[in-house]
């Protein structure tokens, strides 16, 4: 399953129109349109909304290690120099109020820019300076922790569209309908193709390919988290390439002594596989 949450109904349009969602009469408490494959949640604006929104639609759904989670909308830039309609994916979160960051894992080839967003709980005008994010909303924040309880990290993806440079009086539902229907497709063609990383259910892996992902995941002393990770990977590397065997075999002999070695070279094969 896609999950897809926005924000507002006018950024959760363009995909329920493409995608031809049909209005959940079940879920009286948000906003929920679904179909076979996708579900998607309008939160409503704010980090607390956000938050809840989303606790709400993991009870109502039970997600799986083959989901994918992905939050879309429209954010502001502090720099003035960032074109308006510009997309985004977030590889840090940071929560204003507090000063927490969280980090999304990006192990997926994209054609977005990549950039930081940081989560305020009131709309900020371009007076304010003082923040870390280059992008700004009121959401992720809220979004990330609640989908986490959930997901794991690298099954969570943001996605954000510059509509403004920190100044919104002119800035109205047509202008931020406008700004994605610009982008739909392209986001849509790409979730669809990295779903195909995450097809745990299908037997891409052959049996002597998962015994030789197991060996080196226990040579290099890896996580669960990152077996899961370099699993999805493999299956994605697959899928485009056919063969990882020229990969795998670089590092199959290698022993590692501590975890944090085992990290740098899990560090090394994402960006082989990427």
């Amino acid at each position: 399953m896609i999950f897809i949450c926005t924000s507002m109904y006018y950024e959760a349009y363009p995909f329920i129109k493409k995608l031809n969602l049909k209005k959940d009469c079940n879920s009286r408490k948000f906003q929920i349109f679904k179909n076979e494959n996708v579900i998607l949640l309008i939160t409503g604006v704010g980090k607390i909304k956000a938050t809840i929104a989303v606790t709400y639609l993991f009870s109502k759904y039970k997600p799986k290690n083959s989901d994918l989670f992905i939050n879309i909308g429209v954010c502001g830039a502090k720099n003035k120099n960032t074109s308006i309609g510009s997309v985004f994916l977030c590889n840090k979160i940071i929560e204003s109020d507090t000063k927490k960051t969280f980090y999304p894992d990006i192990i997926f080839k994209h054609p977005f820019k990549e950039a930081s967003i940081e989560t305020c709980s009131l709309v900020v005008d371009n007076n304010n300076i003082k923040f870390e994010g280059q992008l700004l909303d009121m959401e992720s924040s809220g979004i990330y922790q609640a989908a986490t309880v959930f997901l794991q990290t690298h099954q969570i993806f943001f996605i954000k569209i510059v509509s403004d440079h920190l100044n919104t009086e002119n800035l109205n539902q047509n202008i931020v309908l406008k700004l994605i229907e610009d982008k739909a497709t392209q986001i849509i063609n790409w979730v669809t193709e990295i779903k195909l990383g995450f097809l745990y259910d299908s037997n891409v892996l052959s049996q002597k390919e998962q015994e030789t992902l197991d060996c080196l995941v226990k040579n290099l002393k890896l996580s669960s988290t990152m077996k899961n990770q370099l699993k999805q990977l493999f299956i994605y590397y697959k899928l485009q390439y056919n063969d990882f065997t020229n990969i795998i075999n670089t590092y199959i002999n290698i022993k590692c002594k501590s975890k944090n070695e085992g990290k740098r070279y899990f560090a090394e094969i994402k960006q082989k596989l990427i």
